[in-house]
């Protein structure tokens, strides 16, 4: 029998309520719906069990939005289950499916769906190291002063620049921050990273897109009276001081299950043109 992990989300779903509904529909289907130990005292029949035996499921369900996925994903990045998102947030663009969509979570519960490898990052830092799925950002935290850094692609420097920040993104990451900061959008399914920098204080810094095997590095040179913050996929991170340097390569592949009829493109129209309102 197929086990379906649940990951809940404690602010979009506070009573459990939608985590209930997935797991009854879970074994509506004939599998084993899995919780977090967290979760135990909650009373909703399922099994539980902690990061290793939910990360040995067939199957990783998210309930949440983007911000809920991408910790799922930095969480069980060393897993081989596939992770479904269900958004519970408000642009969503990395779930699959919405939250009123059950017909297509019965569907894929019963098979019919792909699962769609997304490249990561390996980002380094002061002797941490870090799994992004969207992005590794050099930011100037709460400061005003701009940053200067060096960029240097497999050992050549590439230039100096002094801006608000430097981004370096995976394709999946190009609709995210990247996107904001005038980076191109580029289709999950290649393997290159976009290196983008934040508000840059000439006319001839722009983006540059590189095979995900090249080995970017940034040195940073920071004034006494400026910082620099390095944030993983907006929610982890370290603070840098002058003369750190920060290593971002191509990582691992993560699976994102995908229905039959999903299409990058009509999300891309769906998500992004047609949402005016924008979100997050």
């Amino acid at each position: 029998m197929r086990r379906i992990a649940v990951i809940p989300n404690k602010i979009k779903d506070p009573d459990l309520s939608a985590t209930r509904n997935l797991v009854e529909t879970i074994k509506s289907c004939g599998a084993r719906p899995i919780l977090p130990s967290a979760y135990q005292n909650s009373g909703i029949g399922a099994d539980y069990g902690g990061t290793g035996e939910l990360g040995r499921s067939d199957m990783l369900v998210v309930l949440g939005g983007d911000g809920t996925i991408l910790a799922a994903a930095r969480e069980f990045a060393e897993s081989e289950a596939p992770i479904l998102g269900i958004n519970y947030g408000h642009l969503g663009f990395l779930a699959e499916i919405e939250r009123t969509e059950d017909i297509d979570f019965v569907s894929i519960l019963n098979g019919d769906y792909t699962v769609a490898r997304h490249m990561t990052l390996n980002v380094t830092a002061g002797g941490e190291r870090f799994c992004a799925l969207n992005d590794a950002v050099i930011h100037r935290g709460s400061s005003s002063k701009m940053l200067e850094f060096s960029l240097y692609i497999d050992d050549n420097r590439v230039n100096t620049i002094l801006a608000d920040g430097l981004i370096i993104s995976t394709p999946t990451g190009s609709t995210a921050y990247s996107l904001s900061a005038g980076g191109p959008i580029a289709d999950p399914a290649l393997e290159i990273l976009i290196v983008t920098p934040i508000c840059p204080h000439d006319l001839s810094s722009r983006s540059i897109i590189l095979p995900a095997y090249k080995d970017v590095c940034i040195a940073v040179k920071t004034a006494p009276q400026s910082e620099a913050v390095l944030t993983v996929d907006g929610q982890n991170g370290c603070s840098l001081k002058s003369g750190d340097e920060v290593a971002v390569g191509g990582g691992k592949k993560i699976g994102l299950v995908r229905t039959k009829h999903s299409s990058f493109y009509e999300k891309l129209r769906r998500k992004l043109y047609e949402n005016r309102n924008g979100g997050c």
